[in-house]
């Protein structure tokens, strides 16, 4: 399938096994929505040093846009491993990085993460409280993505109810499943619309005892707020991914089908995303330029465009895009889970409004 956008940035193009890693990946994507994504392919990717987590931010944004563009549901799970990385690179714990930082950044252990409940209001749930030796945790993570894949998890929650509670980080280790930590439960993985194949399961905790020795960090909420708030407010590369992909197949149904408006939309949509993805990265590499509503919006775009192209590319095939299992359902499906995750309240006032 053609790329009418290619690399955004110099410098970031795949080499030849990457390439062929990246094309097997999105030839399987179909079996993988059923079955799950398999450690064989996280494993693989290991292989080729993406796991590693020490990407410049054009080879980062070029290896997200290759995997949504293959499988979004991969393009997650490796984006879960990033979590604990990061979260371990800045710890004080050098215990638990020696443990686990090299592991980790060889893709030996693989990792995943759970935080998106800091991100709800009201009182916190689920929380931590501080006991003699270590933490007892109690609550509910309603998502935990990679959980049958990973070794170790980072969860992020409050220490106490209060709303102004600290934040604590703890590596909790899965690497034998039989001695997941005593007050532990998995519950059965999530039946989704989309991303199904990511092994995501809520998990309920019930006075989980953490030790100490396991503790990443402990941060003001504030800190923590102000940090995820910086991330979140930039265009998601997985969009544009999901955008190379649909125009991809768009193009091969113009050329198949001789329809010169096709051809037409089609160019159409490819400049404006290639236009779209160049201010969306400048104003990631130099956030200063733009208020935080400028950021916002271009998120918004971004995602708005990788539904619109996906919708495109799927009306194109007609009425065979409506069967199970065609490739163009599966990335509209794709399109609007982007919507859905790590949705702040603004991006989420543009996408409602229309004004994205």
């Amino acid at each position: 399938m053609r790329d009418l956008l290619g690399p955004a940035q110099a410098g970031a193009a795949l080499n030849s096994a990457e390439e062929d890693l990246v094309q097997t990946i999105g030839q399987t994507a179909q079996k993988r929505e059923e079955v799950g994504v398999s450690r064989q392919t996280m494993d693989a990717l290991a292989a080729i040093g993406w796991l590693a987590g020490n990407a410049n931010a054009a080879t980062y944004r070029e290896r997200a846009e290759q995997l949504a563009m293959a499988d979004a549901s991969v393009w997650f799970c490796w984006l879960q491993h990033q979590s604990p990385l990061a979260l371990l690179k800045g710890s004080g714990n050098s215990a638990l990085q020696q443990r686990w930082l090299a592991a980790l950044q060889g893709g030996r252990a693989l990792g995943a993460t759970a935080f998106a409940h800091l991100r709800r209001p009201g009182h916190p749930n689920p929380i931590a409280h501080h006991c003699s030796n270590g933490w007892l945790l109690n609550g509910r993570l309603d998502w935990v993505t990679s959980w049958d894949l990973a070794d170790v998890v980072s969860v992020q929650l409050r220490t106490s109810a209060q709303l102004d509670a600290e934040v604590l980080a703890v590596l909790i280790e899965l690497k034998t499943k039989s001695k997941c930590p005593e007050g532990l439960t998995a519950e059965a993985p999530l039946a989704l619309m989309a991303m199904g194949g990511t092994w995501s399961r809520p998990v309920r905790l019930e006075r989980c005892l953490i030790q100490e020795e396991s503790v990443i960090s402990v941060v003001p909420i504030q800190s923590w707020q102000a940090a995820d708030q910086r991330k979140t407010r930039f265009a998601n590369p997985a969009a544009f991914g999901l955008i190379r992909a649909a125009l991809g197949d768009l193009h091969q149904q113009a050329e198949s089908r001789h329809m010169l408006c096709w051809h037409q939309q089609l160019n159409a949509l490819a400049k404006e995303a290639a236009n779209l993805r160049h201010a969306c990265y400048t104003a990631a590499d130099d956030p200063s330029q733009l208020s935080d509503p400028e950021h916002h919006k271009l998120r918004a775009a971004a995602l708005e465009l990788a539904q619109r192209c996906c919708r495109t590319a799927l009306l194109s095939h007609g009425g065979a895009g409506m069967r199970a299992g065609h490739a163009s359902g599966r990335r509209l499906r794709e399109a609007m889970f982007l919507q859905v995750q790590a949705l702040i309240p603004p991006v989420q006032n543009y996408l409602i409004q229309g004004e994205g």
